[in-house]
């Protein structure tokens, strides 16, 4: 189209025409035709059905006949409506795509664009994935606007900042990124803008596309990324210096540096006494590390490191694995695929039936391989205890890491015991030495250590103690609280 063909200097239904051409086919498009005496004027709305809420638009063009018949004269936006002018069918229908309606008046060379859009979505539900006891329970939806007034709900700061970019050649998506001003460091900032501005893509389908552009290593199965759907931990990261990233369409945030530490800690450890997370969290860290290296251990002990077992216990798993006609490391892996795709279909089905499904599935098979002689009761325990240690990790992405490592861990066990073990554990530990989350070791404050970031790692001190935002992530106002340390009681 030539630039003088796009320019709005027509009669109202010349535009159209015009607009219904470019969306053609476009069986939801809506063309209300007005027109009233007093003053003389007429035109036609345009507007995509379900997109818009056509109550509201009726009544707001009531409003304007009402109120251009008073002053006998034609004003050209409705009362009470947001609206901002366009000048060409492009941005008219670009304004369309968006939800709002395009109201344009004969002998006109400009339309309207009246913000009336209600897009179909959820209201706000509890956290399905982030579940507590304690706390808020309110969770994002698939909407850009209702998510950022959630989180502007809870932090009301006017050095609360949201910068708006919008990401995809063909169907255009909003992407916000949110930060605290005079805490935020500007270097992460920017980093954050450059990396989404490299961001080259047709359509975005979900907030996960977004991370895998901006993670920093390019083959890494620890998430150097964290997301949540809770507005309250995004509050929360705001305020230690962290940068969110929110996408239009999808339920999640991106929240940016991460390490691994974090991964760890669930929200349910700030809504309670500091003295009932400590043992949570001293739990949450043995459990990971029981769900990566449990099923390869018993494989190591069972196959080249026998001696290490006392006499009776040995003597009884021998007499467990008598008559099994695989070895141990083919029966570990085979139990291991059976409980993932147990665990798979589980989630696949429906949510009223999946977790039986997968629990009663679980049991069935674990009793009839049992039964049959195809695996040792020792290993059905193995099995089971490192799914239910997985299931103790709050962040999904540290799950799914702690599934695929059980693999190459048992592999290394049945190949070369102990030793295998220890050195794949060793070459395990210096990969996530050498990761960085936007410039944030990803073992901090543990390597490097940072004794000060210590008191919200694996235990979590009184909030009176933690008097200093984390040292890591470099904020420009470390100091958050500046009263005493505790609160005197008054004498009596």
């Amino acid at each position: 189209m030539s630039e003088a063909r796009d320019v709005i200097q027509r009669r109202a239904w010349d535009v159209a025409r015009e607009v219904a051409r470019q969306l053609e086919p476009c069986p939801d498009l809506r063309v209300l035709p007005w027109s009233w005496t007093a003053p003389r004027a007429a035109g036609v709305a345009l507007w995509l059905e379900g997109l818009v809420d056509e109550r509201q638009l009726q009544n707001a063009l009531l409003h304007l006949r009402e109120a251009s018949g008073a002053r006998k004269a034609g004003p050209y936006v409705s009362p009470g409506v947001a609206a901002h002018e366009i000048r060409t069918i492009s941005a008219a229908v670009e304004a369309l795509l968006k939800g709002s309606a395009v109201v344009v008046r004969d002998g006109a060379d400009t339309a309207q664009a009246w913000d009336l859009s209600q897009p179909p979505g959820r209201t706000i539900n509890r956290s399905e994935n982030e579940p507590t006891l304690h706390g808020p329970q309110e969770a994002f939806v698939e909407q850009l606007a209702l998510n950022l007034a959630m989180v502007r709900k809870r932090l009301k700061s006017q050095k609360l900042k949201i910068e708006t970019v919008t990401i995809g050649a063909v169907a255009p998506c909003d992407i916000a990124v949110m930060y605290q001003e005079g805490i935020a460091k500007q270097e992460i900032v920017h980093e954050v803008r450059r990396r989404l501005a490299q961001i080259h893509v047709d359509y975005v389908a979900d907030a996960n596309e977004i991370r895998e552009f901006i993670n920093d290593p390019r083959f890494s199965v620890f998430p150097t990324t964290e997301e949540t759907e809770r507005p309250d931990r995004v509050a929360a990261a705001l305020m230690e210096g962290r940068v969110a990233i929110l996408t239009d369409g999808s339920p999640t945030c991106l929240m940016v540096p991460v390490t691994f530490a974090m991964n760890l800690s669930s929200p349910e450890d700030y809504y309670m006494h500091y003295s009932l997370a400590l043992p949570l969290r001293l739990l949450r860290h043995l459990m990971f590390w029981a769900s990566v290296l449990l099923p390869a251990l018993y494989v190591a002990l069972l196959t080249y490191n026998q001696d290490l077992l006392p006499t009776p216990l040995l003597v009884s798993v021998a007499a467990q694995h008598a008559g099994i006609p695989f070895p141990t490391i083919i029966e570990a892996l085979g139990m291991l695929v059976a409980f993932e795709a147990l665990r798979e279909a589980g989630t696949r089905l429906p949510r009223a039936v999946g977790q039986s499904v997968s629990i009663v599935g679980t049991l069935v098979i674990g009793d009839a391989a049992v039964r049959a002689g195809l695996v040792s009761p020792g290993m059905v325990i193995i099995v089971s205890a490192t799914g239910v240690a997985s299931f103790t990790l709050p962040a999904l992405g540290l799950v799914q890491a702690a599934r695929l490592l059980q693999f190459p861990f048992v592999l290394a066990a049945g190949l070369f015991g102990l030793y295998g073990v220890l050195m794949l554990g060793m070459a395990l530990v210096g990969r996530m030495a050498s990761l960085r989350s936007f410039g944030v070791p990803y073992l901090s404050p543990i390597a490097p250590n940072v004794m000060g970031d210590m008191k919200d790692v694996i235990i979590r001190a009184p909030w009176w103690m933690m008097k200093r935002r984390p040292r890591q992530f470099e904020s420009v106002d470390r100091v958050r609280i500046a009263r005493p340390r505790w609160i005197r009681r008054a004498p009596r």
